[in-house]
């Protein structure tokens, strides 16, 4: 059983960072097997298809940043009114942690789907509201307060600003140009914060 368990993982962990480099439509069965260093066989036995191998590619990592986000928002205080701010680090800091644990390509191939809006990004999208309720219920307190529908646009928004930024650094390094040192995922991230701060809280009033 660990075996298996250790194959079926080794799967996951190829076709995430093939996906990533070459691209979703660029692989095949056949790389993700010969990248993982296993058998046709093995690929089928775990997941049947592509799509499902994909299914399990979204859904890996997604219980760490849920976990992470739920415990930055228990740890705000309680209060009338929102911080902007703390709930853009609430949103950002999860996938930052994600990248620096070594999943910078998962959150690539997820910035990938909801680009395209790839219907292989329904484990997440269909479950996206429920899993972040106390984050939507914080955003509520927001003055002046937001309509649902302006929530979930902002939250949209932030989402893809942030996955399109963590997921790929050195491109956004690339595009900022100058010393690539100035440019660490640390301060990218400070910056990247500051962007979403405004994004959540919407225009100044």
């Amino acid at each position: 059983m660990a075996t298996e368990q250790a194959t079926g993982q080794r799967l996951v962990l190829a076709a995430e960072r093939l996906f990533a480099e070459r691209g979703i439509g660029a692989v095949s069965l056949r790389a993700v097997m010969q990248e993982a260093d296993t058998n046709v066989a093995a690929v089928h036995y775990h997941f049947g298809s592509k799509e499902a191998l994909l299914a399990a590619v979204v859904r890996g990592r997604i219980g760490q940043v849920t976990s992470r986000r739920d415990a930055l928002l228990e740890a705000l205080p309680d209060g009338e009114r929102a911080d902007p701010r703390s709930l853009a680090l609430a949103f950002v800091r999860p996938l930052f942690d994600v990248v620096v644990d070594g999943g910078g390509h998962w959150v690539s191939v997820i910035g990938q789907l909801l680009a395209a809006g790839d219907p292989a990004l329904a484990p997440i999208a269909d479950t996206f509201l429920e899993r972040n309720a106390r984050f939507v219920a914080l955003m509520e307190r927001l003055e002046p307060r937001p309509s649902m529908d302006t929530i979930a646009f902002r939250l949209i928004q932030a989402m893809s600003l942030t996955l399109h930024v963590l997921g790929d650094v050195g491109r956004t390094r690339a595009v900022l140009g100058g010393d690539p040192s100035h440019w660490s995922i640390d301060h990218i991230t400070d910056q990247l914060v500051d962007v979403v701060t405004s994004v959540i809280a919407g225009p100044p009033r």
